[in-house]
């Protein structure tokens, strides 16, 4: 037996299994979140229907560790690089090198990792790569802008922190509809990218992210000496 749905996004109707009632999935076609009804939903009777087929939650190995391996050879090209003495700006953009190298095989691993098992069917193919793309350039760009706000405003730690939770927040509002996960799933995914970009930028010598501040206090130079009468 079958119940037919109809996709609130493209309004493309499909035929789906019984035993899928009640739970939720991105549309095959545009992503959009789609109910499976406990009660099959009319549909005229010259109306094209597309099978939504079971797709597979469980762990793919070949594509995780290829995903791992690219993310700990970011990592492994880092810690080489923490040893080869450099100017501060050259090591700096070394680090933003390495963070575009890691984000897209982080955002990868992610998705096979942390998003709901229990869901109907998830993205694949060249849709997956796409939306991981997507992601992870969003995801580079708000942790360079993280850094810069961080120079800028030379924050002490716990401002340092405040911060990042606030950033994390912005990437969980991009992750939500580029993945579909949910806001708790979109939140851990985001942990695990900036987890290891803090790892990252530790292993290439740049310390780590609540200390940006401090160091440029502490690198400025001295204010002038008040001229004699002030």
């Amino acid at each position: 037996m079958s119940l037919h749905v109809i996709c609130p996004g493209c309004l493309k109707r499909f035929q789906v299994g019984i035993r899928f009632a009640g739970l939720k999935g991105p549309c095959p076609a545009c992503g959009a979140i789609i109910s499976i009804p406990t009660e099959s939903v009319k549909v005229s009777d010259d109306a094209p229907l597309y099978a939504i087929p079971r797709f597979n939650l469980e762990f793919n190995t070949v594509q995780v560790k290829r995903y791992a391996l690219g993310v700990l050879g970011g990592l492994l090209f880092a810690f080489f690089i923490g040893y080869i003495p450099m100017y501060a700006i050259l090591r700096s953009l070394i680090g933003v090198l390495g963070l575009c190298l890691i984000a897209y095989p982080l955002t990868l691993f992610g998705y096979q990792t942390v998003r709901d098992r229990e869901q109907i069917f998830a993205f694949t193919g060249e849709e997956l790569y796409r939306r991981a793309g997507l992601t992870a350039g969003g995801y580079a760009i708000l942790w360079i802008v993280f850094e810069c706000f961080l120079v800028a405003t030379q924050a002490d730690v716990f401002i340092s922190w405040l911060y990042f939770v606030a950033f994390a927040g912005l990437a969980t509002l991009l992750t939500h509809p580029l993945l579909v996960m949910r806001v708790r799933e979109a939140f851990l995914h985001y942990c695990l990218f900036s987890s290891s970009v803090i790892l990252l930028r530790f292993l290439i010598g740049l310390g780590w992210f609540w200390q940006s501040g401090g160091l440029v206090r502490y690198t400025a130079a001295p204010p002038p000496p008040l001229l004699p009468g002030m």
